[in-house]
């Protein structure tokens, strides 16, 4: 659905116009909804649904790599080209053997891994390689599989002719087109409920949730061998 159609017909439903419902409430009440539903699809139709792979160039000498903290928190596996041929899966390493406040240093790091398998750290948003060979220049050398949710829309797209199953970033996630009648639909309904008086429901806003429950039989899980694949920039600061 176009972000267009999509507010126009939450104000169908609703018999309202853009100056009685907004589009910045319209977006307030989509996200919640958003949330919801993409949460359902994970339970009803696929655990791996929103996961993607996530690659970032190795640079030379270089440990610590920045993703956006949303990217680490569903972080479910981590691996990298050490040696710039074979991927090595890289597991959590025990945070207590190490100082919170310390800087690891390269040697440190070298020596303490001398004889083990490599594992990482995370400190705050940034991945920290630990190895006992120094990090050498690999393209996608580093890559990550995480589950990303859907990316929160914004009044710029409820203006947009662009179908709102198509985010706006190669990293990031939009809920399926087979669900978005049902989205603006709860819409619907959260708007009813908001007024001080709350608004009766229609049958089928009654029957949204049985309504999905057919959709979600429909919708085809994720084949993990062709996950999605997007490079991340050196992180400049920003999220992206």
């Amino acid at each position: 659905m176009k972000g267009t159609t999509f507010a126009e017909y939450i104000r169908e439903k609703t018999k309202t116009n853009s100056t009685t419902l907004t589009d910045a409430k319209i977006v307030t009440f989509a996200n919640v909804v958003k949330d919801d539903l993409a949460a359902d699809i994970v339970a009803n139709v696929d655990e791996a649904y929103f996961q993607m792979e996530l690659t970032r160039d190795l640079e030379a000498d270089i440990r610590n790599y920045t993703f956006a903290n949303d990217i680490l928190k569903q972080m479910s596996h981590l691996e990298a080209k050490l040696d710039g041929t074979e991927w090595v899966p890289l597991l959590e390493a025990d945070n207590s053997q190490f100082d919170d406040t310390a800087i690891l240093q390269n040697s440190e790091i070298k020596e303490l891994y001398s004889a083990r398998k490599p594992e990482f750290l995370i400190r705050g948003r940034e991945i920290v390689i630990l190895s006992g060979d120094d990090i050498i220049v690999v393209s996608d050398g580093l890559k990550m599989i995480a589950e990303i949710y859907p990316e929160d829309i914004t009044t710029a797209m409820l203006s947009s002719s662009d179908d709102l199953s198509i985010p706006s970033l190669d990293t990031t996630h939009s809920l399926p087109r087979q669900v978005h009648k049902h989205w603006a639909t709860k819409v619907v309904i959260e708007y009813k409920q908001s007024r001080d008086k709350p608004i009766p429901l229609t049958q089928q806003e009654q029957r949204v949730d049985l309504d999905l429950q057919e959709v979600f039989k429909k919708l085809t899980p994720r084949n993990t061998n062709r996950s999605f694949l997007a490079s991340t920039p050196k992180d400049d600061g920003q999220d992206y």
